[in-house]
């Protein structure tokens, strides 16, 4: 299992035997890719369990469903985990987008990543509300200028529905072009290569690096990993061991007392 919170996350190793990357080339930032994986699981932001009885996996903001979830805000608990976080963020932001001059949030996972990237670069910060204030109102909060290139900042990339959302608010509602999409995971779904093919999409990790972390700290097997691997590649179509299923009293009451944003 992970190890106690506060203390420093492993390295991030390779993909145990027999896994294989996707191809992520261009997306994750290789510097901080293993440390940041392990923060996730040291810190409870990324769990797994497949022998979760099915009634009780994680619905992900995308409708997916599946016995696997990620909750960035479990990083806050873990002072530590979250500078780590904070600082490969700004890292890995400042070197994918350098002449990027503002920082815009999805909300509400987003936004305090993106004011501590903000601060950080000395650079303004805005928001993309889920709901206008009032019908008809804007989603834009913060009254961003015209003429910079901002960076959207979300904490975790699955479908990308929310990222085009916020995209598509900046264009209509303000003067700013997108200079891209920073998150601190992102699953590399194909719908999301599809949604988001015309901005340039950077994350410090994804799906290989955390897997090769849960096995590392034992919450998964290397049967687990090879089945994940396989839905990670391909979510809406994969299609699950029959073996799945089975139940146990820690799996139900765990899944019950857990909430997942992704």
């Amino acid at each position: 299992m992970a190890g106690p919170p506060g203390a420093a996350p492993p390295p991030g190793a390779s993909p145990p035997k027999g896994a294989k990357d996707a191809s992520l080339d261009g997306l994750v930032d290789a510097r901080h890719a293993g440390p940041v994986a392990a923060a996730l699981v040291a810190s409870g932001a990324f769990t797994a369990d497949l022998r979760m009885p099915r009634d009780q996996w994680f619905r992900w903001k995308s409708g997916i469903l599946a016995p696997c979830g990620c909750n960035c805000r479990r990083l806050n608990a873990v002072p530590a985990l979250r500078r780590l976080v904070d600082d490969a963020l700004t890292d890995a932001t400042r070197s994918s987008f350098p002449d990027a001059d503002y920082i815009i949030a999805v909300a509400h996972a987003g936004i305090p990543w993106a004011k501590t990237v903000a601060e950080r670069l000395d650079l303004p910060l805005a928001y993309v509300r889920t709901e206008a204030r009032e019908p008809g109102g804007p989603l834009v909060e913060c009254s961003p200028g015209t003429g910079a290139r901002a960076v959207i900042i979300e904490d975790v990339v699955a479908g990308g529905s929310s990222v085009a959302r916020a995209i598509q608010a900046v264009l209509a509602e303000t003067g700013i072009r997108i200079a891209g999409v920073q998150s601190i995971a992102n699953w590399n779904f194909p719908e999301m290569r599809d949604l988001l093919a015309r901005w340039t999409v950077r994350a410090i990790t994804s799906y290989p690096q955390v897997l090769a972390s849960a096995h590392e700290a034992g919450m998964l097997s290397q049967a687990d990993v090879g089945e994940l691997l396989g839905f990670y590649a391909d979510p809406r179509r994969h299609r699950w061991h029959s073996g799945l299923a089975g139940r146990t009293l820690l799996s139900v009451a765990f899944a019950r007392n857990t909430c997942f944003n992704s």
